[in-house]
């Protein structure tokens, strides 16, 4: 029913949207017909017991300079954007037919990042720089169009994002003491009952309720399995950065 979470990588404001999510759409359904009080207890008081280990709750741990690398990366991406688009208008019909193919490239729903949270952008980002760099066609755009200049800022300034992004990372998982990894711990236990019971009573009842209450819940899931995944890969990433620097 609700999707393997990976929880033992998840940073606390991840147990917090979790959690308060979970509460949220259970709230929506009818406690008594579907069963559900006792898990609504459950997942509330894992929720409560999450608030208060965190002293100040927030939804991150945002700062303003970073906000403005998220900004910056931002202008440079609609740069390459709309300076593409510009291209495809050129009388010549070379760069036309490469900035096309580049927008093509960019317009898939998977680039829609203006939609998209810190992690999931950065996921993205990568992985549309390692398309389009793999891709001797894509490459190849980029030089015809004469777009590498601002393709190669817009590369810079997510790297710089990422730099501080990972900062800030180490400082969140500093903020988890032993209060806060058995708050974790409570809302973890909270979501497998959830699960489970979701299971069970589908089994038993046959009532889409359960499916729907699981499918809302996972889409929170996905979200933060896609923010762990990435922020797992700068940390690698960085390390190989650092082990290769050392060797040099």
């Amino acid at each position: 029913m609700i999707i393997p979470i990976k929880f033992h990588k998840m940073h606390l404001t991840e147990y917090l949207v979790l959690a308060t999510k979970a509460s949220a759409v259970l709230a929506q359904f009818d406690e008594v017909d579907l069963q559900l009080i006792k898990p609504k207890e459950n997942v509330k008081q894992s929720l409560t017991i999450l608030e208060n280990s965190m002293k100040t709750v927030k939804s991150s741990f945002r700062t303003q300079e970073l906000s403005d690398l998220d900004l910056n990366r931002d202008d440079s991406w609609k740069c390459l954007y709309y300076f593409l688009i510009s291209q495809s208008y050129s009388s010549d019909p070379e760069i036309r037919k490469y900035a096309i193919k580049m927008i093509d490239h960019i317009r898939t729903p998977e680039m829609r990042i203006y939609k998209m949270g810190y992690q999931e952008q950065t996921a993205c980002m990568i992985n549309f720089f390692n398309k389009v760099d793999s891709s001797v066609e894509l490459t190849e755009a980029i030089e015809k169009t004469g777009s590498k200049t601002l393709y190669e800022k817009l590369k810079s300034d997510e790297r710089i994002f990422e730099q501080k992004s990972l900062e800030k990372d180490k400082e969140e998982s500093e903020k988890q003491n032993a209060e806060g990894a058995k708050a974790a711990k409570e809302v973890r236990k909270a979501i497998e009952a959830l699960d489970r019971f979701l299971s069970v009573m589908k089994d038993l009842s046959g009532k889409e309720e359960y499916d729907n209450i699981a499918a809302q819940i996972n889409e929170t899931a996905m979200d933060i399995n896609t923010q762990v995944t990435a922020r797992l890969t700068r940390l690698k990433n960085a390390k190989e950065e650092e082990e290769t620097t050392l060797h040099e």
